[in-house]
């Protein structure tokens, strides 16, 4: 079952990559640099709760909240459950002319109460193999770059990292992120897409920059 579970999410990575932002041709001269990582960072509060869940009717089992990055050259569309999968909110950052620059979503997991070390080698496993694999279903150009153990706020969690070629969007860095919740088997797995041509990120340690990790940076889950 868990192993299934995982499978299912990670095949949203590129399932409605683009369901809220309509693709535009490439050749765009508007480009976005990263958020600065010292100082005050702009933005607005989600909580994913139960009252988020009733609201949107969508099971929300490890409660949690993040930060949306707000800027004035940037559109930040809130897509609360999209369809199809089971994704519990996606947040689309796009220009005044929704071209997609980068786009984040949240989707519910299960890992067993093991040792920590253990629950974190087998969510790596699961995020390489599994969920890499169903992630770039379909395409024929990528590459997984990077499997590791990174830090997301205050938790422990597993990142992987590669890329692959849109034939809409061309270049896009991939980023699939498990957080165990250390409260229980329910957690949440997010998963990032940033579009090259649009958003500069010169290495894989740039990822927390950019304004998904900026949301990633302030997760928590909630009592």
């Amino acid at each position: 079952m868990r192993r299934n579970r995982l499978l299912v999410l990670a095949a949203l990575v590129f399932s409605s990559a683009t369901a809220s932002v309509p693709a535009q041709e490439a050749g765009g001269s508007i480009t976005f640099n990263l958020l600065s990582v010292e100082g005050l960072v702009v933005g607005t509060t989600m909580t994913i709760d139960a009252d988020f869940g009733t609201e949107h009717d969508v099971a929300v089992p490890a409660p949690f909240s993040f930060l949306v990055p707000t800027a004035d050259d940037v559109r930040e569309l809130v897509d609360p459950a999209p369809k199809p999968g089971d994704a519990l909110v996606k947040i689309n950052f796009a220009t005044d002319d929704l071209e997609l620059i980068e786009n984040l979503q949240f989707v519910p997991m299960t890992l067993p109460m093991t040792a920590p070390e253990e629950r974190l080698q087998a969510l790596a496993q699961l995020l390489a193999e599994d969920g890499f694999s169903m992630a770039v279903a379909g395409y024929e150009n990528y590459t997984r770059d990077i499997v590791r153990l990174t830090e997301i706020g205050d938790y422990q969690g597993v990142e992987v990292i590669g890329r692959v070629d849109s034939p809409d969007l061309g270049l896009i860095y991939i980023r699939l992120v498990g957080i165990p919740n250390p409260a229980g088997p329910d957690g949440v797995f997010a998963i990032a897409n940033v579009v090259a041509a649009r958003q500069l990120l010169p290495s894989p340690d740039d990822f927390p920059q950019t304004r998904g990790g900026t949301a990633l940076k302030n997760f928590r889950y909630l009592d």
